[in-house]
């Protein structure tokens, strides 16, 4: 039988007969030289339950050494281990900003400032300007209220002491600051209409000054929707697009079809970075889903929890050799592993739709997953729809054996499939059981 394509990324359009194609909980993976498919699918990694933190939710966390810190519900929590220490109360249940110097801890809410010494949580008062968004550089804690100016506390290393006239205007354009990120030792500072880029220019009066060519025509969406990796910022822009900052330069790194849902989306965005297994994996995430970008291929796929309609994320960060994850919906912190295929004992359900098929009779489809990853006693399936109008609704689904336990032989062949009636049949296999899930090739036999 003829290898076809099966997955390939998350690209469902509008015009659904155009391309009804996603990847959710699961992603294209290129095959080393003469293997056996160009590309497998394989599955996202699943979190293993690690520690609960306070009542919950969590609302945002960091890591600082050797400790991690995670405010939960009204409170701030250090994590060392499975070692969970209360340290003091932070208000509101909004989510938060964290920045440490190596020292102190700066925490933002709600315009107000929480600072952790290593032995005392303080709340700023006086001249705090009330941060709504903040980032870190050389020892100065950068932020503001929201309109075109920023502050730093007024000695570096002390965020503890500001003085009113310790401020800076980007006024470039005549657009407010909705949030930022250091990189390169360079502060972006994302406005609604554009970006400037700041650096420490080491002057005694205010240390940071204008780069002079750090300018970009486009801004951002929202506060949180700013992260880091691949050595570049990633954010979401003003414009509706998703875009990797290159130089200087706001590269669109967003698909059409990513970008018709977003419009349709009334939430803000929040940005996630991390690694699986070499991929270096951006998520982009609103109420109403999760697209994450593969910056290893440059390829979409889509990141959603069980009885959500997005992941449910609230933090991912580095800690103790592992990566944390911590629950925006409870107040657990999972590790991010390949090595469990469920999200907090809840199922983490794996499915592909295919790019549209060739016409003709569909004698058979053969998907080659990877087989015997069953139990003794367990034998996993998978399971197969198609549809006939591109995506829009689904026949009744048809079920195979994955194997039990070393049965490597197993194959999931689905026969008598019938002749696409539009010529728009696309298939869908999901797999839901908690089990390796990679699909390594797909052959159809078409007369």
């Amino acid at each position: 039988m003829p290898q076809i394509s099966f997955g390939t990324q998350s690209y469902q359009h509008e015009s659904l007969p155009l391309s009804a194609q996603r990847m959710v909980n699961c992603y294209l993976e290129p095959g080393p030289p003469a293997a056996k498919s160009p590309a497998a699918v394989v599955p996202s990694f699943g979190i293993k339950p690690y520690v609960s933190v306070g009542g919950g939710p969590l609302r945002g966390g960091v890591r600082v050494n050797d400790l991690v810190y995670v405010v939960s519900g009204t409170h701030l929590h250090s994590v060392q281990g499975t070692t969970v220490t209360l340290l003091g109360v932070v208000p509101n249940a909004d989510r938060v900003y964290m920045a440490s110097d190596g020292i102190n801890l700066l925490i933002v809410t709600n315009e107000q400032g929480y600072v952790w010494n290593g032995v005392t949580l303080t709340q700023l008062t006086g001249a705090f300007p009330g941060y709504k968004w903040m980032t870190y550089l050389d020892g100065y804690f950068i932020g503001g209220p929201g309109d075109r100016t920023f502050y730093i506390n007024h000695t570096a290393f002390d965020p503890t002491v500001y003085n009113a006239l310790d401020f800076e205007s980007a006024e470039s354009t005549p657009g407010n600051i909705v949030g930022s990120i250091t990189d390169h030792r360079e502060v972006f500072l994302f406005k609604n209409d554009a970006a400037e880029a700041w650096y420490n220019s080491g002057a005694a009066d205010f240390p940071l000054a204008r780069t002079a060519s750090g300018f970009m025509e486009i801004g951002a969406a929202s506060r949180f929707g700013i992260t880091k990796a691949d050595n570049a910022p990633f954010f979401a822009a003003s414009d509706g697009t998703l875009r990797r900052v290159n130089g200087y330069t706001p590269v669109r790194v967003s698909t059409t079809a990513i970008e018709q849902a977003i419009a349709k989306f009334n939430s803000d965005c929040i940005c996630h970075s991390w690694a699986e297994n070499g991929h270096t994996l951006i998520a982009f995430s609103y109420s109403e889903g999760t697209f994450i970008y593969d910056a290893s291929t440059q390829l979409w796929h889509e990141r959603q929890s069980y009885g959500q309609k997005n992941w449910r994320a609230a933090f991912v960060i580095r800690g103790d050799n592992v990566t944390l994850v911590g629950d925006s919906l409870s107040n657990r912190v999972g590790i991010l592993t390949a090595d469990v295929f469920t999200e907090w004992d809840d199922p983490l359900v794996s499915s592909v739709v295919s790019p549209t098929t060739l016409n003709g009779s569909h004698a058979s489809l053969e998907l080659e997953y990877e087989s015997g990853v069953g139990t003794d006693t367990f034998n996993p399936e998978i399971m197969l729809q198609y549809s006939e109008d591109g995506g829009r609704t689904w026949s009744n689904e048809i079920r195979r054996s994955l194997g039990q336990r070393g049965d490597f032989k197993r194959k999931a062949v689905f026969n008598r499939l019938g002749k696409p009636r539009l010529g728009n049949r696309v298939y869908r296999s999901s797999v839901s059981d908690p089990v390796r899930r990679t699909l390594i090739a797909a052959y159809l036999n078409g007369q």
